[in-house]
């Protein structure tokens, strides 16, 4: 999966884009070649768009005499433009060159149609066609595409909130001190309506519990900042623009988010605790790209929103999911260590885990799955349990290379049994069946045909002959 922050160019230390400009001279009357370490380290020391304008220039005269060139500037022209000064007169310069390009490629790769995106979103106009029909992973295109909805967001939130910095100098600022000196703060049963600021001094963990009107200028920037919990609280649309310092964060009771909820900065975020909390008029819910997190939970009475995406996590070592909110996650990240599915009532036919390219472990408690016909499991789980299920589809396929663990127990199965249970060809599997009403009979790698099978596959053969 491709990581779009891995792309960027950051400034180490800025030079006069003057200088850097006067270093590009030999190289524009061709006394000398540009290589990819000198395009990098001048886009380093400066966003100048008359520079950037002219390192894409030679970027396209060294790729006009030899094509095969252009992959190795390609990841440069994606970080000269991205999180940087948004500058027209760049991205034109950059959509000459790039449709040249990859007119004349007939297989396009991910990185070529980010950096198309990129350059197309900033120009505001739709993809070009060449972009159609490219064998380019989807879970790719949509990681880029809610990366563009994601910038998007982030400036219309900014304008928010710097509006709301602007009020805010005009009104009373309410001052949220350490509470007994422990470094936390606690802010509780407060109604703020008379305030137009929220500060907050040297606090790792804050609670706001019971409160109403919390200004927009709410200014949760401390660096210190690592675990927030919000309980019992109408956050009226609030925009929460949360420091990199978070760790922690905690919803109890909690209504009226913002439409978009943007966490994608929080890339040391270890722990989301979601309880009993409406996310429903959500639309969208942006988290770190590539960041691993410990533990995500979602309690049974949590309103999600419809398509909830959890793959721009790298890995979630524990993902624990309750009642019918599974059924809602768009997509889940590449690689969750463990998925626990707790009262789940089971609305579909089929449940599809696919997306999740590697989990060691899915344990069902005290869930109802008669419904489903079928369970698309990660294709490398090495564990799976079901615990206190009461029902259970009649059929049950797991026959999944690599399965090394099944377990049935405590009441599963009691008001609906498994009646046929298939498991890898192999039997080299350790299967745990405990107080079971009807123990299933047991296939290893598929159930034989039935006489009637035969048969029909048999004049269904003839017949295709």
């Amino acid at each position: 999966m491709i990581k779009i922050k891995d792309y960027e160019i950051t400034i180490n230390e800025e030079k006069s884009p003057l200088s850097c400009y006067n270093r590009l001279h030999e190289y524009k009357i061709g006394a000398k070649e540009i290589t990819p370490e000198f395009c990098k380290d001048i886009l380093s020391a400066t966003d100048n768009s008359k520079v950037t304008r002219e390192i894409i220039e030679l970027i396209k005269q060294k790729t006009d005499k030899n094509l095969v060139e252009y992959a190795k500037y390609r990841p440069l022209l994606i970080g000269s433009i991205l999180n940087r000064k948004e500058q027209k007169s760049v991205l034109e310069k950059m959509r000459d060159l790039i449709d040249v390009v990859n007119e004349k490629n007939s297989r396009l790769n991910t990185e070529d149609y980010l950096l198309t995106s990129l350059v197309y979103a900033g120009l505001k106009i739709s993809l070009p066609t060449y972009l159609q029909n490219q064998d380019i992973d989807k879970r790719d295109i949509k990681n880029i595409e809610s990366y563009l909805l994601e910038q998007k967001v982030y400036q219309e939130q900014t304008k928010i909130l710097q509006e709301a910095q602007k009020k805010a100098t005009e009104g009373k600022i309410f001052n949220l001190k350490q509470t007994n000196n422990t470094e936390r703060g606690y802010l509780g049963h407060q109604n703020l309506e008379d305030y137009s600021k929220l500060e907050i001094d040297d606090i790792k963990i804050l609670t706001i519990d019971n409160c109403q009107n919390i200004p927009q200028a709410n200014n949760i920037d401390s660096s210190k900042l690592e675990l927030l919990n919000i309980e019992q609280t109408d956050l009226d649309g609030l925009v929460l623009r949360l420091p990199e310092s978070i760790t922690d964060i905690s919803f109890k009771d909690v209504t009226h988010f913002s439409k978009d909820i943007d966490f994608s900065n929080l890339q040391k975020l270890w722990r989301v605790l979601i309880e009993q909390s409406d996310l429903s008029d959500t639309e969208n819910v942006f988290f770190p790209q590539g960041a691993e997190i410990g533990l995500f939970y979602i309690d049974g009475k949590t309103q999600l929103p419809q398509n909830f995406d959890l793959s721009p996590f790298a890995n979630i070592v524990l993902l624990e999911l309750n009642q019918d909110n599974i059924e809602k996650i768009k997509t889940f990240p590449e690689k969750v260590q463990t998925l626990s599915v707790r009262n789940y009532h089971a609305q579909q036919k089929v449940l599809d885990l696919s997306s999740i390219k590697k989990c060691e472990k899915i344990e069902f408690q005290n869930s109802w799955l008669s419904r489903l016909e079928t369970i698309k499991f990660p294709q490398n789980v090495q564990e799976i349990n079901f615990k206190d299920c009461k029902t259970m589809p009649e059929q049950l396929q797991l026959n999944i290379e690599g399965l090394k663990r099944v377990a049935l127990s405590g009441e599963t199965g009691r008001n609906a049994p498994l009646y046929e249970l298939i498991l890898p060809q192999d039997k080299n599997i350790e299967l745990k069946i405990e107080e079971q009403n009807i123990k299933p009979k047991i296939y290893y790698g598929a159930k034989p045909l039935s006489p009637i099978q035969k048969m029909m596959s048999k004049i269904k053969n003839n017949f295709s002959r």
